[in-house]
């Protein structure tokens, strides 16, 4: 493990590698033994129950995940999955969901209630487990990104009608990855 990792920056709305399918990467390359450990303190920095390696820049198959951190007397407990995935998914829930790479925007989402999904550990085993709820919905919403799916790709056309001009004006702000405007709210 890195004695001092990096903060990434975070790729915004309108970067093309947010829409990029990532393609697998191998569990054992030290270039991605490397990364990981930036994108973890990336995603605890950031205040985020989540992180996919292309919201940071890099096309590694890869994202991090702790979703009940922030929880009163929860402990960090972040779990990296590489080569993620979703393998069955059951019922629906609706909630609001809102992503670092597109600060400020929230909106509804549909999800699957329940998922049973595999990954490989930062080991190299692979592991497969279900899961309901919000922990659900994180690992969805991250293995989006993954495919190259915002979530704003998943709501009604209503809803992304009302998004238009905020979706706008931060790609309008979004050059080679790189938000040009300062202050922008996260």
């Amino acid at each position: 493990m890195k004695i001092n990792p990096k903060l990434l920056p975070v790729r915004l709305y309108g970067d093309e590698l947010l829409k990029k399918k990532l393609p697998e990467s191998d569990p054992f390359d030290p270039a991605l033994q490397e990364f990981i450990p930036d994108l973890i303190h990336t995603m605890y920095e950031r205040d985020g129950v989540g992180l996919a390696a292309n919201q940071v820049g890099s096309d590694f198959r890869v994202f991090v995940i702790d979703p009940f951190w922030a929880h009163e007397g929860e402990k960090k407990n972040p779990i990296v999955m590489i080569n993620p995935l979703i393998e069955s998914r059951e019922g629906e829930v609706v909630g609001e969901e809102g992503c670092i790479s597109l600060p400020g925007i929230y909106a509804d989402v549909h999800r699957s209630a329940r998922i049973t999904y595999s990954y490989t550990d930062q080991l190299g085993n692979r592991i497969q487990e279900s899961a309901e709820e919000f922990k659900a919905v994180v690992i969805q919403h991250e293995y989006d990104h993954l495919e190259g799916i915002v979530f704003t790709d998943r709501i009604s056309t209503l809803a992304r009608l009302r998004l238009k001009a905020k979706l706008k004006e931060l790609a309008s702000h979004t050059q080679n990855g790189i938000n040009v405007m300062e202050g922008l709210p996260e």
